[in-house]
């Protein structure tokens, strides 16, 4: 009896492995590093299919060292690749974030590019605009340090927010 609820077991996990591990990289080769290719749709769909049968050779005796060998091996592939994507900012960015802000400090002067001042109409109806704003720093009356809740108490996006005399903001 223990032997045959050992071998659940181990098949579970093993179905467990199998399924994340496919869901994780078709994502990943999907998404890639730039927006997908028909290359990444046609390599994220391979690999999907290649879980599948893994999944299916998990309950054949005959198949399933091979098939979770050839999978690991797969899988090791795109963990390879996908700590060797290099960082960039030359991406396919959403509106919202494709421009990164900068700012140039002369003397109390700091001078803010790119600082964006979106026009919404809803969360998906807007029109961008990006600003260059300067703020004089011998002039800072405020900094508050909030969090913004997203999915429950556990996920917060944190936002400093630097008061001005005169009631400016940089958020």
């Amino acid at each position: 009896m223990i032997g045959f609820l050992a071998w659940i077991v181990a098949i579970l996990l093993l179905l467990g492995y199998v399924a994340a591990a496919t869901g994780w990289s078709v994502l990943t080769i999907y998404f890639g590093d730039s927006s997908a290719s028909l290359a990444q749709t046609v390599l994220a769909a391979v690999f999907g299919f290649a879980g599948l049968l893994t999944l299916f050779a998990i309950f054949t005796r005959r198949w399933r060292a091979g098939a979770l060998t050839a999978f690991t091996g797969l899988f090791a592939v795109v963990l390879f690749w996908f700590f060797n994507i290099e960082a960039s900012n030359e991406r396919s960015w959403q509106t919202g974030v494709a421009q990164l802000p900068r700012a140039t400090i002369e003397g109390d002067r700091v001078t803010v590019h790119n600082v964006r001042n979106f026009d919404y109409r809803s969360e998906t109806d807007f029109t961008p605009a990006f600003e260059t704003r300067s703020y004089d720093l011998s002039k800072l009356d405020s900094v508050d340090l909030f969090a913004v809740y997203q999915m429950g108490p556990a996920i917060a996006h944190t936002i400093v927010s630097f008061g001005f005399e005169g009631g400016d903001h940089l958020e």
